[in-house]
């Protein structure tokens, strides 16, 4: 163990030199509101015990900003009933109206100019504050607030602007997101059996809204290419392959046969309308979807990232600091994803080739063998091994659940679905069969999601009783850097000789720091298919089939690698400068205390608390 553990500590000692290079380089509300792609973070319990409300006097200007993160929290979260559903149980006990049971209201000029003016107010509304008279949870707030209203300034700068990206998509579309949310739709009372049938029974309006934003897309010519059409075409065809055996009534007939107190009869009468809503509305707008899919093929007359757009390469930027979290600038970025793509490689050769001689097992694929285990077999692995490096959380349920076989196809290896944020003892992580290539990745995979990836982080997190606006304002970067950053740690903890371990982690962090590269290149610094080509050449891919298949997934789902890959060297960075600032008196189980005691926020804003 202890050798094992000195092991570890010396591959993040290579990575800290890597991430100390980004510091030699040069030296509003509603996150994301006008970017259909932007993911909602996990958030915190409702009804807090805010810092300086026990026993103590609470000054106007702390209450004032407790009232402004109230409401600010509360016009997020019944946006839709979706949202509600996902992120409270129980609104009432925050004097929060619950919304009609509909999915919200999908973008529009009216809406576009509404948000443009809510985010005007905000800005006036905190202009009204001094800063140095807030506590400091709420200064952390007030900081992101800041950092959210200077990025949505940017990003509703230009009529276009909103269309350069959509809700349909590969991977990551509403079209593959929405049949998981709905099955995972929590009926905490009788009556979220009602607002679910009736919310179900809005998808067809829900979706003629959403192809009509796709179509005005395609008129300004900004929507999807051709291959990334027909990928989003088929994963529409799975979805409705089976009618019958459609999951939306398979999983709701599970859930109403196991609800208590009902009768026969009403089970009866509810899994009939679920179907029949199944049948009529939800496929119906499905199959509608696909026709316009079908129809829009060859609309697009731009078939390169983002970069190729007006001011796209600014607009992109803009939307990679918002979602990672990071200020640098774009070159500085570029230059860092160049360097560690390069190292990482370096090291990786070194350990092929050198005196581990790990060539000769690379080549017959026995390398990164561990036992056979089940997902709660592996997830008992990793909490025995991360109690010395990691803060105890209390005892909380993880269930693991089969990706259904209509979306496998489409889907990532893996999911965790956030608790509602006054029931955050109740968490899935989905397991998607088809994508898990072997035993160690479906260990890492599971490390990644659960222990000590997300559902640990947020389960942490909430367990501080933060305000819920941290729900709402918090970004992917965090989130995705810190389960990335324990996703390296697990290959530690898998049973793998420690030298081996540590190839095996190189190997899938490059694979990353490859598609982020792509990623970046097109959508940043304008790379067409020619340009794409000749950066893959140069580390041997080759295959047209390999750089078709790069150059569409950047162009398909742009800047979502980068949530990972830079997320990743972020939280590296943050942590070498906790070891440079604590020298000798440094612990790793500290530095990580710090991070989840903080919760989701922009890097730069981690950074300043930590040196603070």
């Amino acid at each position: 163990m202890a050798v094992k553990k000195l092991y570890i500590l010396r591959i993040i000692a290579v990575l800290l030199a890597l991430s100390m290079f980004a510091g030699l380089l040069v030296g509003c509300f509603n996150n994301g509101k006008n970017d259909p792609e932007t993911d909602q973070g996990p958030g915190p319990q409702p009804q807090p015990t805010r810092p300086g409300t026990q026993g103590e006097i609470q000054l106007p200007a702390e209450k004032d900003f407790d009232l402004l993160m109230d409401y600010l929290f509360a016009d997020w979260v019944t946006n839709d009933a979706l949202t509600m559903n996902y992120f409270l149980a129980d609104p009432y006990r925050m004097s929060i109206e619950r919304p009609l049971s509909t999915f919200g209201e999908i973008l529009t000029q009216e809406k576009i100019a509404r948000d443009k003016q809510e985010t005007q107010e905000l800005s006036d509304r905190l202009d009204g504050f001094n800063y140095d008279s807030l506590r400091e949870d709420q200064q952390i707030v007030y900081d992101i607030l800041r950092r959210l209203i200077e990025l949505s300034r940017i990003l509703e700068r230009d009529e276009d602007f909103p269309y350069y990206t959509g809700y349909i998509r590969p991977l990551l579309g509403i079209q593959v997101q929405l049949p998981v949310l709905l099955a995972e739709f929590t009926f905490y009372t009788a009556e979220d059996i009602e607002r679910y049938l009736d919310l179900i029974s809005d998808t067809h309006r829900y979706f003629s809204d959403i192809i009509e934003f796709e179509r005005e897309r395609a008129r300004r010519g900004y929507f999807l290419s051709d291959y990334n059409i027909n990928s989003v075409t088929e994963q529409i065809e799975s979805f409705l392959e089976n009618r019958e055996d459609n999951l939306l009534i398979s999983v709701f007939d599970y859930k109403i046969d196991n609800y208590p107190g009902l009768s026969d009869e009403q089970r009866e009468l509810y899994k009939e309308r679920n179907k029949e809503l199944v049948l009529e509305n939800v496929l119906y707008a499905y199959e509608t979807l696909l026709i316009a899919m079908t129809d829009l093929r060859g609309a697009n007359v731009n078939t390169g990232g983002l970069a190729d757009l007006p001011n796209g390469a600014e607009y992109a930027h803009a939307l990679l600091r918002l979602r990672v979290g990071t200020d640098r600038p774009a070159k500085e970025l570029e230059v860092l994803l160049d360097m560690w793509t390069d190292t990482v490689l370096s090291i990786i050769l070194d350990l092929l080739h050198g005196e581990h001689q790990f060539f000769g097992d690379f080549m017959n694929d026995n390398l990164g063998k561990i036992k056979d285990g089940t997902p709660k077999e592996y997830i008992e692995t990793l909490q025995r091994h991360m109690v010395a490096d990691y803060p105890r959380i209390e005892a909380t349920q993880l269930d693991i659940i089969e990706v259904h076989e209509s979306l496998q196809q489409h889907t990532s290896p893996a999911f965790y679905l956030a608790p509602a944020i006054d029931r955050f003892d109740e968490n899935v992580v989905y397991i998607n069969p088809s994508s898990l290539s072997d035993n160690l990745f479906l260990f890492t995979v599971i490390a990644h999601e659960s222990y000590p990836g997300h559902m640990y982080q947020t389960v942490y997190f909430l367990q501080q009783n933060p305000h819920p606006l941290r729900t709402a304002i918090s970004n992917t970067g965090y989130a995705e850097g810190w389960a990335t950053y324990s996703e390296m740690m697990s290959y530690f903890y898998a049973g793998l000789d420690v030298v081996e371990a540590s190839l095996m982690w190189y190997m899938r962090l490059f694979d990353m720091l490859i598609m982020s590269c792509v990623d970046f290149g097109v959508n940043i610094s304008g790379w067409g298919l020619r340009g794409t080509a000749d950066f893959l050449s140069g580390y041997g891919i080759t295959s047209t089939e390999a750089i078709d298949s790069y150059y569409n997934r950047a162009t398909g789902v742009p800047l979502n690698s980068l949530n990972y890959s830079l997320g990743f060297i972020e939280m590296m960075n943050l942590l070498d400068e906790a070891r440079e600032a604590l020298g000798y008196d440094f612990e790793l189980i500290d530095f990580h205390r710090f991070v989840l005691d903080f919760g989701p926020a922009p890097y730069p804003l981690l950074s300043k608390h930590l040196n603070g």
